[in-house]
């Protein structure tokens, strides 16, 4: 975009914009004036501190909106949990989505998985969260894998987030995640329980968690306000992490009991 373009744009932002908050409906107009994409306007007004409306209860600065407008976050499953923290992410305003999935719905995934419903039985996970997330944030980017991951799913990622059911799944990414340098903010869940943490290399959390390679198979049952919980406990260490801000589950891991109203931050060992 050439910088005459751009001026005349951003004064064309600055004309609609209300307290400093610029309405999609007059996005969408500026972009059509101009022949530019709803994303460059949205940009370019974060740029110069006018938040468009719809992230202006997420009450972060606009250099903070702009940081997840600019970042890739790659969710490795997108059932329960993954499905759940995608469309927190999109609401949240992270600018590109990395999804990667090899299911389709099936009739068991109803009780928790946000975009299971009748119509979708039988259609491609990430197909189907792709095309919601448009949706709710149009301006957000999507690459879809609907495969068993690989080290392209991640490669491009600024972080990563397992939503995965297997144990020997999950070691498998971690180590691709530590070879890669990006971190992994992992989540599982179980009936009434749950529990999260961030896995690095300086403390292979997923290796203290799951001692064991495998696991018995037996898919676990799960409670949909157990995946709620979990799912927004991974939102936020990955937008905490996004934007600098300092987490207790680097250090270790929280463990849930939403039947017992129970919350444990349990610190990692440190090698001896």
């Amino acid at each position: 975009m050439a910088e005459s373009d751009s001026n005349e744009i951003l004064r064309s932002i600055e004309r609609h914009a209300r307290d400093a908050h610029l309405s999609l409906a007059d996005a969408w107009k500026i972009a059509q004036k101009h022949n530019c994409s709803l994303r460059n306007i949205e940009t370019l007004a974060l740029d110069h501190s006018i938040t468009p409306s719809r992230f202006q209860r997420n009450n972060l600065s606009c250099r903070e909106q702009l940081r997840l407008f600019q970042s890739r976050v790659a969710i490795i499953g997108c059932g329960g949990l993954g499905g759940r923290t995608a469309e927190l992410l999109a609401r949240l305003g992270i600018g590109h989505l990395i999804l990667t999935d090899p299911d389709v719905f099936s009739e068991s995934n109803l009780n928790r998985q946000i975009f299971c419903s009748t119509e979708t039985l039988g259609c491609s996970k990430v197909d189907i969260v792709g095309r919601e997330l448009q949706k709710i944030n149009p301006v957000l980017k999507t690459t879809l894998h609907n495969c068993e991951f690989t080290p392209i799913a991640i490669k491009t990622a600024d972080i990563a987030i397992d939503a995965l059911d297997s144990t020997k799944a999950r070691k498998e990414l971690s180590t691709l995640c530590q070879r890669q340098g990006i971190p992994l903010v992992h989540g599982a869940v179980k009936e009434w329980y749950g529990h999260a943490g961030i896995d690095q290399i300086s403390n292979k959390l997923i290796s203290r968690l799951y001692p064991k390679k495998t696991d018995s198979g037996i898919p676990p049952q799960v409670l949909p306000m157990t995946v709620s919980l979990v799912a927004s406990i991974q939102a936020a260490e990955t937008i905490k992490f996004l934007l600098g801000y300092k987490s207790l589950l680097t250090e270790g891991w929280l463990e849930t009991d939403l039947l017992h109203y129970e919350f444990d931050t349990i610190p990692t060992p440190h090698d001896k």
